[in-house]
């Protein structure tokens, strides 16, 4: 449990909050983000210790191990532990996904690296490529998948590596969304705009190297399923548009 917040701490960060955003915090924001400043700390710790025991077990199983605690596979997302867990020095995975990177289907290294694959919800996502486009893409060769195939056969997880559409997809760095803040029934709220809502003539060029910008012509000009504008009313001051 956090201790409580001294008059002093709070004042420092009131201090800084207010040079870093060049507006006035009232008190009850200061306490707020000083109470989440000690959970960051905590979360913090926790995670970290964690990490060092994995780290020790590893140097004591270096080809890796069934993990006896639970955690989200770093590859498809799933929850395992024990039995249905493998960790090595790629960090945690499933063992369907560990079985895939045995069988060369996809290398370890996907479950280190996120930015050197898009998924599929993330084709959809970035570029609104999704079902009958996505199928005829990969059918015409312009989209190569690599397949992970869980039991009876079924999908698993469909990943996309960069390298092997090298010349099609780009990096995700440059696709990156941005917080902004909108007006909303005459009320300011922070939401986020995906990469399409901002782009520029700079990011156009970027994006011009790359086969996919075909596919945007006609992807693009479908409805673009966002599932909704989320809207944020109150922001944490630590992570506050300036």
């Amino acid at each position: 449990m956090e201790k409580e917040p001294t008059e002093k701490q709070i004042q420092e960060i009131k201090s800084i909050l207010e040079k870093q955003h060049g507006r006035e915090f009232t008190w009850e924001e200061a306490q707020q983000a000083m109470w989440d400043i000690q959970m960051f700390a905590r979360i913090a710790l926790e995670v970290g210790s964690e990490q060092l025991r994995r780290q020790k077990l590893l140097k004591e199983n270096p080809k890796g191990f069934h993990l006896d605690a639970k955690g989200a596979c770093e590859i498809c997302g799933d929850v395992v532990e024990n039995e249905n867990s493998w960790f090595d020095k790629y960090g945690l995975k499933c063992m369907t996904c560990q079985e895939a990177v045995n069988a060369k289907i996809i290398p370890g290294s996907v479950a280190k690296n996120k930015e050197s694959w898009y998924s599929k919800t993330e084709l959809g996502t970035y570029f609104n490529i999704r079902g009958a486009d996505l199928s005829r893409y990969i059918k015409q060769s312009i989209l190569k998948d690599r397949i992970v195939y869980g039991k009876e056969k079924k999908i698993h997880r469909q990943l996309f590596l960069i390298k092997d559409n090298k010349d099609v997809l780009p990096p995700k760095k440059i696709l990156k969304s941005r917080m902004v803040k909108v007006m909303h029934k005459g009320e300011e709220y922070s939401t986020h705009e995906n990469w399409y809502e901002y782009m520029d003539e700079k990011l156009l060029k970027k994006l011009a190297k790359y086969k996919i910008i075909e596919c945007l012509k006609e992807t693009f000009a479908k409805p673009i399923e966002t599932g909704g504008r989320f809207l944020v009313k109150k922001v944490n001051p630590l992570f506050s548009l300036k």
